[in-house]
């Protein structure tokens, strides 16, 4: 392990789109790549339920459902982490949680949490990663949004073993959406459990890139151009964040193969934003043409500069765990038995990689 880096992950859901990639499938590919750690998705976990358990009921927003089937689940999937000496860093993403007005829906939010911690005890999980809401029915006050993460965090670190919250800006979200916002917010809640997960593709979807535009890059920024419009924001990342409230950093680059209209056209018909679709399903990995070439000789279109999000954070002072979290879906959702091997191998390659051009910038 590199001193750059405490534990090395790799998420579940990065490992495979297609039914046939089971979780413990993808489990296995990533310990063989050679991670420690695993970020679970928990729609993976539901999945390998189903599986199990035909007819099983998914949790709802109030965390009804077969719960105790689901904890079996995770009772097995602790076990086969531990045969292959995986830890699993995190469980996300608990989303659309945090700003509602609406007593009952508040209570519901809080139900489902319950039912979370349960099975993150199962797994032996003590993280639980929150996405920042994109639902617009919820308040824009962070003092509002604070107090919902304060109570979230409060019942976590009563939990036995106690929980902490890693709370993640989703470029996205209606009303935090950059990483200003979740530290402004982090400020807020004001708890030792609470602190951040820093991701390379939300930071530059915000503060570098445009997906929607003929170039990929935002247009008019106030910094005059996205090049030092991304500079401002990662020298005041570096010198703003105290390096004890990143809990984790996500890595991913961002792919310009799909065309704007191309992207436009998805995100309307799923009902979402541009860069939510953009998010779900082109997201390569850095360096995956050195890593991973094409079979076709084309590009896989990263062009994030990723290598400059990293060394902002480890400027901190921060020394965490990193965890590869992409999507490709044209790849990733086919029927290929081999593709959780070759996109968690691609991975480690391109950490090395990585880690390798950060050691030649003095870390």
């Amino acid at each position: 392990m590199s001193a750059i880096t405490t534990a090395l992950a790799y998420s579940t859901d990065s490992a495979g789109m297609h039914p046939s990639h089971t979780l413990p499938i993808k489990l296995r590919a990533i310990a063989e790549a050679g991670f420690n750690q695993a970020e679970l998705a928990f729609p993976d976990l539901e999945a390998y339920a189903e599986q199990e358990f035909p007819g099983y009921r998914k949790l709802d927003d109030n965390g009804n459902g077969d719960l105790d089937k689901l904890l079996q689940i995770a009772t097995k999937v602790r076990k086969l982490c531990e045969d292959l000496r995986l830890s699993v860093l995190t469980v996300h993403p608990f989303s659309q949680f945090e700003g509602y007005e609406d007593t009952q829906k508040r209570a519901t939010g809080f139900e489902r949490a319950a039912a979370w911690f349960k099975v993150l005890k199962a797994l032996n999980c003590q993280m639980l990663q929150v996405g920042s809401t994109p639902d617009p029915s919820t308040s824009s006050d962070y003092d509002v949004i604070a107090r919902d993460l304060r109570q979230l965090a409060d019942e976590a670190a009563a939990q036995d073993p106690p929980i902490c919250i890693a709370y993640e800006m989703w470029a996205w979200g209606i009303h935090v959406n950059t990483w200003e916002h979740i530290w402004e917010v982090c400020k807020c809640v004001d708890r030792p459990n609470f602190g951040l997960c820093l991701d390379t593709f939300q930071i530059c979807a915000r503060a570098y890139a445009d997906p929607t535009s003929p170039n990929g890059l935002q247009q008019d920024p106030p910094a005059g151009s996205a090049d030092a419009q991304l500079t401002v924001s990662l020298k005041a990342l570096s010198k703003t964040i105290p390096p004890e409230k990143i809990f984790y950093l996500q890595i991913s680059d961002g792919s310009r193969k799909v065309t704007p209209d191309a992207l436009r056209k998805s995100a309307q018909e799923q009902g979402i934003s541009p860069l939510y679709a953009w998010s779900n399903a082109w997201r390569p990995l850095p360096y995956m043409d050195t890593v991973c070439p094409r079979a076709d000789k084309e590009s896989w279109g990263g062009y994030l500069p990723v290598l400059n999000v990293c060394e902002a954070v480890l400027q901190t002072g921060w020394r965490g765990p990193w965890s590869y979290e992409v999507f490709y879906q044209e790849d990733m959702s086919k029927d290929d038995a081999s593709s959780p091997a070759k996109w968690t191998k691609a991975a480690k390659d391109s950490h090395q990689l990585l880690i390798k051009h950060l050691k030649e910038r003095g870390f």
